[in-house]
C-alpha cells in the first residue's frame, strides 16, 4: 500500500494573520530589484505564491515558499538585506511598508519590544545587551506578581523535541543547553537571557531539547499569560512579531548547518 504524504502544515502568517491585514499590505509581483542587496528597501514582503532562495555569508541556502517572510528585520533597523535573495520561479508577495512596520513596533508592549529586540540580535549576530532587553524595558518590573521559578539539577530535561510549548524562560541562574535532533548542543543560554519564546510565539512544537548544565534555577511564563497579555495588541504588532521569530528560525537552522 502507497504510503500517504505527510500534509505540511499550513503556515500561521497566512492562516491566521493575513485574513485581517488586508488594509496593510498590496499584493504585486516579486522582482529583481526587490531583492537587490546594498538597498533600505520600502517594502517588506510575505510569500503569497513561489519560492525565493536565499542564502547566507558562508554559502548556506534554504527556500522560502508561501507564508515565509522576507526583508522584516532589515526593515526595522532600516538596513540592506543581511541575507542574498534569487528568484526561483514567478512569486506573488503580499507587501507592507517598511515604515508601517517601524511606527507599529514603536507603539507596542515592553513585552513585544523587548522581544523583537533580543531577536534582532540573535538574527544579526550582535553583542547582546548587559541586561536582558525584558528588563531593560521594564517588562518584569511591572507585572503584578512575579512570574513561577523553578528549579533544576543537572542534566535535567526541561522540554523535548516535538513537544507542544506550555512556557518559555528566562535563566535566572546556571545554564541551559539546547540539543538537536543529532544530539548536538546547537545554542547556551546564561543569566540573563531567554529561551523556548519562538515555538510559543508561532504556534509550533519544540524544534530541539533543552536541558540544565548543573543546578539552574529558570523563570517560567506561561502561555495562557502570553495569551491574555497579547489580546488587545494590535493585529499588526502581534504579525510583526512573528515575523521576526519566522526569521530567526530560518537563521538558527542555518547556524546548525555549521556545527
Amino acid at each position: 500500500m502507497e504510503k500517504k504524504k505527510e500534509k505540511k502544515k499550513e503556515s500561521i502568517i497566512l492562516k491566521k494573520y493575513i485574513p485581517i491585514l488586508g488594509k496593510h499590505f498590496k499584493i504585486h509581483e516579486l522582482t529583481k530589484e526587490h531583492l537587490k542587496g546594498n538597498t533600505d528597501h520600502e517594502e517588506c514582503f510575505i510569500i503569497k505564491e513561489g519560492s525565493v532562495l536565499a542564502r547566507d555569508k558562508n554559502g548556506k541556502t534554504f527556500s522560502l515558499e508561501p507564508g515565509n517572510p522576507i526583508g522584516f528585520a532589515e526593515a526595522l533597523l532600516s538596513r540592506p538585506y543581511e541575507l542574498e535573495y534569487i528568484l526561483k520561479d514567478d512569486t506573488t508577495v503580499y507587501a507592507f511598508k517598511s515604515s508601517s512596520i517601524r511606527k507599529a513596533l514603536a507603539t507596542s508592549s515592553s513585552l513585544t519590544r523587548g522581544m523583537v529586540k533580543y531577536s534582532l540580535d540573535r538574527i544579526f549576530d550582535t553583542k547582546k545587551s548587559k541586561t536582558y532587553h525584558l528588563i531593560d524595558d521594564g517588562f518584569l518590573s511591572r507585572q503584578d506578581e512575579r512570574f513561577p521559578m523553578k528549579e533544576y539539577d543537572d542534566d535535567e530535561t526541561i522540554f523535548m523535541r516535538n513537544q507542544k510549548p506550555k512556557f518559555f524562560f528566562y535563566v535566572e541562574s546556571g545554564k541551559v543547553e539546547l540539543i538537536s535532533k543529532l544530539d548536538k548542543v546547537i545554542a547556551t543560554y546564561v543569566p540573563g537571557e531567554s529561551f523556548g519564546e519562538m515555538a510559543l510565539f508561532t504556534d509550533s512544537v519544540r524544534s530541539a531539547t533543552a536541558k540544565s548544565v548543573g543546578k539552574t534555577t529558570l523563570q517560567m511564563v506561561s502561555s495562557e499569560f502570553i495569551k491574555e497579555y497579547f489580546e488587545n495588541e494590535d493585529p499588526l504588532i502581534k504579525f510583526s512579531l512573528v515575523c521576526i521569530l519566522e526569521r530567526l528560525r530560518a537563521m538558527n537552522n542555518l547556524r546548525n548547518l555549521i556545527l
